[in-house]
Protein backbone atom coordinates (compact mmCIF):
# COMPACT_ATOMS: atom_id res chain seq x y z
CA UNK A 1 0.00 0.00 0.00
CA UNK A 2 2.90 2.40 0.26
CA UNK A 3 4.44 2.04 -3.10
CA UNK A 4 1.15 2.50 -4.61
CA UNK A 5 0.55 6.32 -2.89
CA UNK A 6 4.13 6.88 -3.47
CA UNK A 7 3.74 6.33 -6.74
CA UNK A 8 0.41 8.31 -6.45
CA UNK A 9 2.29 11.11 -5.40
CA UNK A 10 5.29 11.39 -7.73
CA UNK A 11 3.15 11.32 -10.74
CA UNK A 12 0.56 13.93 -9.57
CA UNK A 13 3.85 16.44 -9.66
CA UNK A 14 4.23 16.11 -13.00
CA UNK A 15 1.09 16.46 -13.92
CA UNK A 16 -0.80 19.59 -16.14
CA UNK A 17 -4.11 18.99 -15.78
CA UNK A 18 -4.04 18.73 -11.60
CA UNK A 19 -7.03 15.89 -12.06
CA UNK A 20 -5.87 12.09 -11.98
CA UNK A 21 -8.27 9.18 -11.63
CA UNK A 22 -6.26 6.48 -10.40
CA UNK A 23 -7.79 2.93 -10.85
CA UNK A 24 -6.46 0.03 -8.51
CA UNK A 25 -6.35 -3.96 -10.21
CA UNK A 26 -4.69 -6.97 -8.11
CA UNK A 27 -2.85 -9.37 -10.68
CA UNK A 28 -1.15 -12.36 -9.24
CA UNK A 29 1.30 -11.24 -7.40
CA UNK A 30 1.40 -7.70 -8.44
CA UNK A 31 -0.75 -4.60 -8.17
CA UNK A 32 -1.34 -2.64 -11.38
CA UNK A 33 -1.93 1.19 -10.87
CA UNK A 34 -3.53 3.26 -14.39
CA UNK A 35 -3.65 6.71 -14.58
CA UNK A 36 -5.94 8.90 -16.86
CA UNK A 37 -5.84 12.33 -16.86
CA UNK A 38 -9.19 14.41 -17.05
CA UNK A 39 -9.10 17.64 -18.94
CA UNK A 40 -10.36 20.50 -16.93
CA UNK A 41 -13.96 22.41 -18.72
CA UNK A 42 -12.93 25.51 -20.41
CA UNK A 43 -13.32 28.84 -19.11
CA UNK A 44 -16.37 30.92 -20.16
CA UNK A 45 -17.05 34.41 -19.57
CA UNK A 46 -20.14 35.99 -21.10
CA UNK A 47 -18.74 40.08 -21.53
CA UNK A 48 -15.56 40.55 -22.67
CA UNK A 49 -13.62 42.67 -20.32
CA UNK A 50 -13.41 46.78 -21.19
CA UNK A 51 -10.77 47.60 -23.26
CA UNK A 52 -9.98 44.37 -25.52
CA UNK A 53 -8.87 44.41 -28.71
CA UNK A 54 -9.39 42.15 -31.75
CA UNK A 55 -6.85 40.15 -33.93
CA UNK A 56 -7.75 38.21 -36.40
CA UNK A 57 -5.31 34.95 -37.07
CA UNK A 58 -5.38 32.18 -39.41
CA UNK A 59 -9.06 33.04 -40.44
CA UNK A 60 -10.60 33.27 -36.96
CA UNK A 61 -11.26 36.43 -34.51
CA UNK A 62 -9.27 36.71 -31.24
CA UNK A 63 -9.12 38.96 -28.77
CA UNK A 64 -7.19 39.93 -25.99
CA UNK A 65 -6.70 42.49 -22.90
CA UNK A 66 -3.91 42.15 -20.24
CA UNK A 67 -2.07 38.73 -21.44
CA UNK A 68 -5.50 37.12 -21.62
CA UNK A 69 -7.15 35.22 -24.61
CA UNK A 70 -10.51 35.00 -25.91
CA UNK A 71 -12.48 33.27 -28.76
CA UNK A 72 -15.65 32.50 -29.34
CA UNK A 73 -17.07 29.38 -27.78
CA UNK A 74 -19.63 27.44 -29.73
CA UNK A 75 -22.40 27.43 -26.96
CA UNK A 76 -22.15 31.52 -26.63
CA UNK A 77 -19.90 33.73 -24.89
CA UNK A 78 -16.09 33.65 -25.24
CA UNK A 79 -13.93 30.87 -24.01
CA UNK A 80 -10.41 31.85 -22.33
CA UNK A 81 -7.76 30.12 -24.31
CA UNK A 82 -3.53 29.73 -24.66
CA UNK A 83 -2.19 32.76 -26.54
CA UNK A 84 -2.73 31.98 -30.20
CA UNK A 85 0.09 33.19 -32.32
Amino acid sequence: MKIILLVATFVTGFTTSGCIVYERRTVPNRVVVQETTVSPAPRVITVLPVGYRTRAYRGVDYYYYDNAYYRRHPAGGYELIARPW
